[in-house]
């Protein structure tokens, strides 16, 4: 009897286990797809293990959903979570822990076999991928094409891509497409331009597309129904190898290198471009920079344009610095390495030096002052005039004293006026102008506008130099107001 109790309660526990957390978990998964897996839980007091990595792993949550049950005049809360990731090799799902309502709960451990799916054979679609070159050097792209047939078949209601995963390269998706037709199916071409992060066979996984289309069913009440299908294409291996080391450009590059003047006054600036040409990775330039003893630099951001044309990747980086020297400069070669696969060396190209003069301002100084003779004044005889005013003569003065009154209190409102209307009418960058209370703060506020005005450059490069700004800041608003900035 007691060993009958003993079973029944058994019994009971490992029911109220299984009802209170499920794991739905897949026994396989598919190489480079989405492992997905739900977790059920009820109860009233939940404390949910900490699922950041599984067998090295990222996961993440991608929908939760809590409802509320009255069992036996009980409220039970139930939590519904389904999380997902890429698994790269059969693992190990490790035993998970739980606490509900005080009490601890342990799922099993399971093994799970990635499958490496083949290309999908059917009368229906086929879908196929290839490459320009299966030899090439890390970061070197290459063009994959894929080619996708469907027959046109009525029962055929939704077609969808899944975006690639394309581990270990770098890509894009071009522009380029087409559709046409072909004995009976309706071809589809995509592109996509690859780059290899590392050396080694690296592999291509499979690419999907997902297709719905109704099917027959006899053992159905009504004759048809939806089913849904993956289509695979074949998969693909490269080989990669190593570039030289410090090299991270391929394919074939030029720089050059220009300035709008040569010869300038001292605060003048100069305008140095640089401009690098590519048939290669032009994406992988680091930012160039110009370090310059005597001089001031400010630097735009780089700008990078790049297409797919006649099946070269080609591109150009273009980079804009304004330089303020102190005297006269050289701005040095730039170097630029990449790797050349035709001769398989590393070539080294060089900007031009460039020299710019700096024009000291010639100060004209006089210490000599040039002295006229003091003539004798004489002395004169003063006359006393007596003269005696009228009454009449005083009403005229005491009229006229009022007009100049009138006339001299309209003149005063009228300048008020004025001053005010032209504070009013002062622009944004007067107005900052004005209120700047030291030379830094002036600085960041005029060193866009370099390049604009010689006089105002001039008026900058003085700035950086004196500590008294209040002289230098009214020359710099009677310029602004000038050239209308």
């Amino acid at each position: 009897m007691i060993m009958i109790r003993f079973l029944f309660l058994s019994i009971i526990f490992i029911t109220s286990l299984f009802s209170d957390v499920r794991l739905d978990l897949p026994k396989n998964s598919i190489k480079g797809e989405a492992l997905n897996f739900s977790i059920t839980i009820s109860g009233n007091d939940i404390v949910l293990p900490k699922l950041d990595l599984i067998a090295s792993n990222s996961v993440h949550e991608i929908s939760s959903s809590i409802s509320t049950n009255i069992v036996n005049s009980k409220i039970i809360r139930s939590i519904k979570k389904v999380y997902s990731f890429y698994p790269q090799k059969d693992f190990i799902f490790p035993s998970l822990k739980f606490i509900i309502d005080g009490k601890e709960y342990f799922t099993k451990e399971r093994k799970i076999v990635l499958k490496t799916l083949g290309k999908t054979k059917s009368s229906l679609f086929d879908l196929s991928i290839k490459v320009n070159k299966k030899e090439l050097y890390v970061s070197e792209n290459f063009l994959l094409t894929l080619v996708f047939k469907y027959k046109k078949n009525p029962n055929i209601v939704d077609l969808s891509f899944e975006k690639p995963n394309f581990d270990n390269f770098w890509y894009k998706q071009l522009k380029e497409s087409k559709q046409y037709e072909e004995k009976g199916f309706i071809v589809q071409e995509l592109k996509f331009l690859l780059f290899p992060l590392k050396e080694g066979v690296l592999k291509i996984n499979p690419l999907k597309i997902n297709a719905r289309l109704f099917v027959n069913d006899s053992s159905s009440v009504f004759s048809n129904k939806m089913s849904n299908i993956r289509i695979y294409s074949n998969e693909l291996e490269l080989d990669i190898k190593k570039l030289p080391s410090n090299i991270n450009l391929i394919g074939d590059f030029d720089i050059k290198t220009k300035v709008d003047k040569t010869k300038i006054k001292q605060g003048e600036a100069v305008s140095f471009k640089l401009e690098i040409n590519a048939n290669g990775n032009i994406d992988d330039i680091s930012d160039i920079k110009l370090n310059l003893d005597n001089a001031t630099v400010y630097e735009n951001k780089p700008k990078i344009e790049t297409k797919y044309e006649n099946g070269k990747y080609i591109g150009k980086y273009t980079k804009v610095f304004s330089i303020v020297p102190n005297k006269s400069i050289i701005i040095p070669k730039i170097n630029l390495e990449y790797f050349d696969k035709k001769t398989r060396t590393v070539i080294l190209k060089q900007s031009d030096e460039i020299k710019i003069n700096v024009v000291q301002d010639s100060v004209l100084t006089t210490n000599q002052l040039i002295q006229k003779p003091i003539a004798k004044i004489k002395e004169k005889e003063v006359i006393k005039v007596i003269e005696k005013i009228s009454i009449k003569d005083r009403i005229i003065f005491f009229t006229l004293g009022i007009i100049a009154g009138i006339l001299i209190l309209g003149l005063y409102l009228y300048v008020i006026k004025y001053k005010v209307k032209r504070k009013s009418n002062d622009t944004p960058l007067l107005k900052r102008v004005k209120k700047a209370k030291n030379k830094n703060e002036l600085l960041k506020i005029l060193a866009v506008y370099i390049k604009i005005d010689s006089s105002l450059d001039k008026l900058i490069f003085q700035l950086e130099n004196e500590n008294d700004i209040k002289l230098i800041k009214k020359d710099v608003v009677k310029r602004i107001k000038e050239i209308n900035l």
